[in-house]
């Protein structure tokens, strides 16, 4: 257990100087969105790329890893959807709110989940990540839209808006073009590889950075019972829904962590702005992000322990 915090101190050191710089504006505020925009676009996907086409993704599980998270994600977002009306219902929340609480549930942080992977396992974690990235991002993408939109009380997104927003992601391009280069053996030009390396060196650095600059502290004094929920249903739930799974389909060791892993990690930030832009309770999601991320500092290694001592 020792072994397994110690392992992951680094991540959320960075996490918290993140938040030091933010709170105390030794970066100024309006720099954070060119931070969250060089992560976005550059470094994580020269990251991602970089990795998959080095990496001898040909011995993964792909197939078991693909099942498990899907299987794992309609799982969870199902049974939140069956159960809206008693949740609307026992809890007294809002439409909206049930909105932010799907995407609180349902959605991750590859910020978090890349390099805590690239910290226990290199290169390969980092490939695992990719892979569930690659998996993941589409779908968790298209039924958040859906349901904030169904939820929120403003006008469904049409499909051809839909799908462009979910497919202009750059995790989704540079995981597919990785994939097809390493696949295909397609050489690719050395300076160019070495490139991309230096980028992608800049991602993890920079992605923990943001997400501690994005986090709320001050507003997790008093959680309602509705970020209770979305909390231990993100951080205990969904990670014992993806290992019920993947006994079902097989998967153990390195890749399995990298399963567990990916579904341990708090919620995605970008819940905040879709929660923001099409009428959730975008409130309810910062909440929700900050006190997952101040308990993840517990429940994530020892997650990895019970994995690596259990299964």
């Amino acid at each position: 257990m020792t072994a397994a915090f110690e392992s992951l101190l680094p991540v959320f050191l960075l996490l918290g100087l993140g938040y030091v710089l933010r709170w105390r504006e030794i970066v100024p505020l309006d720099l954070w969105r060119g931070i969250e925009l060089l992560g976005y676009w550059v470094f994580f996907p020269a990251l991602l790329a970089q990795t998959l086409i080095s990496s001898d993704i040909q011995t993964l599980p792909l197939a078991g890893i693909t099942f498990t998270m899907l299987a794992s994600f309609a799982t969870m977002a199902g049974g939140l959807l069956l159960l809206r009306g008693p949740i609307l219902a026992g809890l007294g929340i809002t439409a909206p709110a049930f909105s932010s609480l799907f995407q609180n549930t349902t959605r991750w942080n590859g910020f978090i989940a890349l390099p805590i992977l690239a910290k226990l396992h290199g290169e390969l974690g980092v490939a695992l990540v990719a892979v569930v990235l690659a998996v993941l991002v589409p779908v968790a993408n298209f039924a958040a839209v859906y349901v904030v939109a169904q939820n929120a009380g403003t006008q469904p997104m049409p499909l051809r808006q839909l799908l462009y927003v979910i497919f202009r992601n750059p995790f989704i391009w540079a995981t597919t073009l990785g994939l097809l280069i390493n696949l295909s053996g397609i050489p690719i030009y050395a300076p160019v590889l070495s490139t991309l390396t230096m980028l992608g060196g800049a991602a993890i650095a920079c992605g923990l950075l943001m997400v501690g600059a994005g986090l709320r502290v001050e507003e997790i004094r008093r959680p309602s019972p509705t970020v209770w929920l979305g909390t231990l249903l993100k951080l205990l739930g969904m990670p014992l829904v993806v290992t019920l799974w993947s006994f079902v389909f097989g998967i153990d060791g390195v890749a399995f962590l990298a399963c567990l892993v990916c579904a341990a990690v708090p919620t995605a930030m970008s819940a905040y702005v879709l929660a923001r832009q099409m009428g959730g309770d975008a409130p309810l999601v910062a909440t929700t992000v900050t006190l997952q991320t101040a308990l993840s500092f517990i429940t994530i290694p020892l997650l990895i322990w019970l994995a690596q001592n259990l299964k």
